[in-house]
């Protein structure tokens, strides 16, 4: 038999966690204003906690910005993972009215705007030339949707959000490409790559949340959700989550997806029997039903909806040893994991998602000596984010699915 963890033990590790990410000086990030391993993750938890009544964790919060942006030469501008991107996004978490962080917003924000139609512009530009759709272009680590997921919350309205949308939606029409008629996400090469991969003959269609068609449909049905739309969303939205729920399989435990489809496969309409998968947010089952339960609860789409939980259900039914997880994190960890779990089950009110998560919580404290240092993907301060949600879940639950008004950590996932 599991062993649960109790609420009062996950905020004892909680604390524990956060003593030891308190002070930025002693931590040596690789990259300072990275989200991923740098401060601005960091900031995260202590925005969260503060929030929570810590009443130090704003001014630890303040100083892991500080640090981010302190290096000489200027924040870059990339994707939502680095540089002025991530800086903005931790900022705009910290904020607790329209004048907080408002000089620092307003020197970044035209900086993301700049990136996120630049990758716009290249997107519909490589489809319109028939060389496919790069998920780099696209994902929600250094793509288009990470970037709109930003710009969703700095300037609602405005016309880099725009092009964002549209290059976004762009993709739901076929791609002509020189094997036949794909999805018009269909990248030439293999995941993870941008070279001829012998694997992936003929290219891929990938159905990861981090760097896959899931991450453009959550963004969309985010959108949607808080009246930000462009012409043909909806139908965007109906694509994706069609071709997502028309490509799960089903074991004894329920559905699943694939971690990618092979162009091959696709053009054939075979399915390839027992294909790998995982439990982890970047890549598997979590992370589409997550994007599907988004698109069913922006159209109103029950059948989405119901696809999602009980895929959701069988990811957390099967064997501990079969999930494909690594570590504690949030990427391809039990963080991500549980995150996600906690997530449907308090927008589900699911009573038996919910009993779920104690067992949860104590494989990721069993797992956070594994962690890769104290980032915020593959680190203790986003396992430590994580087990937040679940400590303090009755409470979080409370807060609206689409309050322009809150911008909530896990939305650098595309989860919320």
């Amino acid at each position: 038999m599991r062993e649960g963890l109790s609420k009062e033990r996950a905020r004892d590790v909680l604390d524990s966690a956060a003593a030891r990410l308190r002070t930025p000086q002693a931590l040596r990030p690789a990259r300072v204003d990275s989200l991923a391993v740098g401060h601005p993750g960091i900031a995260l938890l202590f925005t969260t906690l503060a929030a929570g009544g810590d009443t130090e964790a704003r001014s630890v919060a303040h100083a892991h910005l500080a640090a981010a942006i302190r290096p000489a030469g200027g924040l870059r501008a990339s994707g939502l993972y680095g540089g002025a991107a991530a800086v903005a996004f931790a900022a705009r978490v910290a904020a607790t009215g329209p004048d907080s962080y408002r000089s620092l917003l307003d020197a970044v924000t035209p900086r993301v705007a700049e990136a996120a139609v630049e990758r716009a512009r290249a997107l519909r530009a490589g489809r319109a030339e028939g060389t496919g759709a790069p998920s780099h272009l696209y994902d929600a680590v250094s793509g288009v949707s990470g970037l709109a997921r930003l710009l969703l919350a700095l300037d609602p309205h405005g016309p880099a959000l725009r092009a964002c949308l549209e290059a976004l939606v762009d993709l739901a029409e076929p791609a002509v490409t020189p094997h036949g008629t794909l999805p018009g996400w269909w990248t030439p090469h293999g995941p993870g790559r941008q070279e001829p991969n012998p694997d992936f003959p003929r290219g891929h269609l990938n159905l990861g949340l981090a760097h896959g068609i899931p991450g453009p449909l959550a963004l969309l049905s985010l959108a949607h959700e808080q009246g930000v739309s462009v012409q043909g969303h909806e139908m965007a939205i109906g694509r994706f989550a069609g071709w997502l729920a028309g490509r799960a399989h089903e074991d004894g435990y329920g559905p699943y997806w694939p971690l990618t489809v092979r162009a091959e496969d696709e053009l054939s309409g075979e399915r390839p029997p027992n294909p790998p998968t995982r439990a982890a947010w970047c890549y598997g089952t979590p992370g589409v039903a997550r994007a599907l339960f988004l698109a069913g609860r922006a159209l109103d789409e029950k059948a989405w909806r119901e696809l999602a939980g009980r895929s959701t259900h069988a990811a957390l039914a099967r064997p501990v040893d079969s999930r494909g997880l690594e570590g504690p994190g949030l990427c391809h960890g039990t963080g991500g994991l549980l995150q996600i779990a906690a997530r449907m089950a308090y927008d589900m009110g699911d009573a038996e998602l919910n009993a779920q998560l104690p067992f949860l919580a104590g494989q990721l404290v069993e797992g956070m000596g594994e962690g890769d240092g104290f980032g915020f993907l593959e680190g203790e301060s986003g396992a430590a984010l994580a087990l937040h949600t679940y400590a303090e879940g009755a409470r979080l639950a409370g807060a609206g699915p689409s309050d322009p008004q809150l911008l909530a950590w896990d939305a650098a996932l595309l989860i919320g």
